[in-house]
């Protein structure tokens, strides 16, 4: 590096001698007549030696301005092209001086931006917090930043992440009032916000989800318990009007007891098609056809004050879904009626509507259901009202059960319908804001062309069902058994009662070829129904075996597709729901039974 050095300046020195000698014979120095005192050639030398050296001067200034000319066109190319807008402002704000990347993030050129207020620059109320805070933001910028919305000339505004640094001189330039200035460094956060916003968004609905899954899990407990409780009841109930001759006084107190928990059963099947475990008849259905003939019924339950509006889907073009009847029309009927008592007794539309669309899985995220719904075609169901509307925290929980804004509501109603549609493996969307109505949007998986509904076997004739041999009823609770036992024993069968499914193995081994029939509770300690039933077929593999249940026939359905069940007995049940499913279960193997 010297050695350059040392060069740099050699050269500099010849040609700083050849200018001073190109000069003094310009003007003929060397031809004054030759001084007689050594002192004056002395000082001509001198004054050689000072021409040279500020020629060399002159070279090196030259040369460094050659440089810092570079180096400003460099830096004022990073300034003016760099990934972030940059802007100086004064203390009281207005704009000194800008580069060409902010231009480009508001889409103006540099002439209208410098000398105008930044805050001008702002969209909403990112302006008053801005004037609120930018004094102190002016003194001491380090380490602090603000998130402000910039308005851009055309298209929407952006979301811009702001930080400072507090500057003496005017970019590299000193400043001849010592001002100092604030240069503002601006990123679009634009993209960032929005994927914050979504990622909130789905850890809401995940929330959302589990609260609304730990809720089911429990109400379908609830539920499973009072079932127990009620087939006491139910079947006790039964069993005395059964007993009582037919002009008895107690009969109609027997009726309301058995009346009353009828309507509980109701309630309890709410529950469970909350917790998404309803009993579902399933068939293939026309939705439109279905809502049209439940048009007298849903203008009969509204307001008077309501308009009703149809705008159905013609059948034949529209797809049919895969769901019971009563379930449906249960979601109608709720969401109808939810939406009359959101008018409040005001005058108002409700307009039902059916359709088809093809859902993608981004549009699935974004809706009430069971996680992984499959892409492709479903039919849909909208619901919307000219009502109140609801507000942020009640949208959050609308589907809680026995969370309700009326005064004399349960607050099952729509918890019931998100669990229905939740065991149609469907989904369901709400958009509602205060004052400006609901409309609440259902999905149901539309059926593949060509498929058809599963249709169950005939039941033999009555006449032809001999009640003969022994039954063997499992069940883990002792009120369940005792009541059993009385009603098979009524029904002429000889009873056998098991508390779990390795009694119930050990009485099938110790009496073989005596039962005809086991009637086995699903969820017992130590040994459940489906390990009990895999048992008993490893023992005899033609014995009819009938599931007993409050859960779901469906469900009972899918998880023992290949265990050949004679049958399923939903609980709590009569008498004569019990002797229907027994002569169904030992009529030609049972309406389950693989031919």
């Amino acid at each position: 590096m010297a050695q350059n050095d040392r060069e740099e300046a050699r050269i500099l020195r010849e040609k700083a001698e050849v200018s001073v000698a190109g000069r003094y014979l310009e003007r003929g120095l060397y031809d004054i007549p030759e001084l007689a005192s050594e002192q004056a050639k002395k000082l001509v030398h001198e004054l050689q030696v000072h021409q040279i050296e500020l020629e060399i001067q002159n070279e090196e200034l030259r040369r460094i301005m050659l440089e810092l000319e570079e180096s400003h066109k460099h830096f004022s190319a990073l300034f003016q092209q760099a990934p972030l807008g940059y802007l100086l402002l004064d203390e009281v704000g207005l704009i000194r001086e800008v580069n060409e990347t902010f231009c480009r993030m508001m889409g103006q050129p540099r002439s209208q931006v410098i000398g105008n207020p930044f805050v001008e620059c702002m969209d909403g109320s990112g302006r008053d917090v801005f004037l609120a805070r930018y004094r102190a933001f002016f003194r001491n910028p380090v380490d602090k930043r603000l998130e402000v919305l910039i308005r851009r000339e055309r298209g929407p505004a952006f979301h811009a992440d702001l930080k400072g640094a507090l500057l003496t001189s005017a970019l590299g330039r000193q400043q001849t009032n010592q001002q100092p200035r604030l240069l503002l460094a601006v990123t679009d956060i634009t993209e960032r916000k929005w994927a914050e916003e979504k990622r909130l968004q789905l850890e809401r609905q995940m929330q959302q989800s589990q609260k609304l899954e730990s809720l089911g899990v429990l109400a379908g407990g609830i539920a499973h318990d009072f079932n127990n409780l009620l087939a006491i009841i139910l079947g006790n109930a039964s069993l005395a009007l059964d007993e009582l001759p037919s002009n008895s006084a107690a009969r109609d107190s027997l009726g309301a007891i058995e009346q009353t928990s009828l309507r509980a059963a109701e309630l309890c099947r709410q529950m469970l098609a909350y917790s998404g475990k309803g009993r579902f008849v399933m068939e293939n259905l026309g939705l439109s056809d279905l809502i049209d003939s439940m048009t007298t019924l849903l203008k009969a339950s509204i307001s008077k004050k309501a308009i009703l509006n149809l705008n159905l889907h013609p059948t034949e073009p529209l797809p049919p879904l895969r769901g019971d009847p009563s379930q449906i029309r249960q979601v109608v009927m709720n969401l109808v009626v939810n939406a009359s008592e959101a008018l409040n007794d005001r005058a108002g539309a409700i307009a039902v509507s059916t359709g088809v669309m093809e859902c993608s899985r981004e549009y699935l995220a974004q809706v009430y259901g069971e996680e992984n719904l499959r892409e492709g075609d479903y039919v849909w169901l909208e619901v919307a009202d000219t009502g109140c509307g609801m507000s942020a925290e009640v949208l959050q929980r609308m589907f809680e059960p026995f969370f309700t804004t009326k005064f004399t509501g349960r607050g099952l109603g729509l918890a019931a319908v998100l669990g229905i549609v939740r065991g149609h493996q469907g989904a369901l969307k709400v958009e509602s804001e205060p004052g400006g109505g609901t409309t609440f949007k259902v999905l149901f998986p539309a059926v593949e062309v060509g498929k058809t509904a599963v249709q169950r076997e005939g039941i033999s004739d009555a006449s032809a069902w001999k009640k003969s041999g022994a039954i063997l009823l499992v069940d883990d609770e002792e009120s369940v058994r005792i009541l059993g036992l009385r009603m098979l024993e009524r029904l002429g069968f000889q009873a056998l009662a098991a508390c779990n499914g390795r009694q119930a193995l050990d009485l099938f081994r110790e009496r073989p070829g005596e039962i005809a029939l086991v009637l086995m509770d699903l969820t017992m300690p130590e040994l459940n129904g489906e390990d009990t039933l895999q048992e008993l077929r490893q023992l005899d593999p033609r014995i009819p075996v009938v599931m007993s249940s409050g859960y779901a026939e469906s469900e009972i359905i899918a998880r023992f597709a290949r265990q050949r069940l004679a049958g399923f007995l939903q609980k709590p049940y009569t008498m004569a729901t019990l002797m229907d499913c027994l002569r169904g279960a030992l009529s030609d193997g049972g309406p389950w039974s693989e031919s």
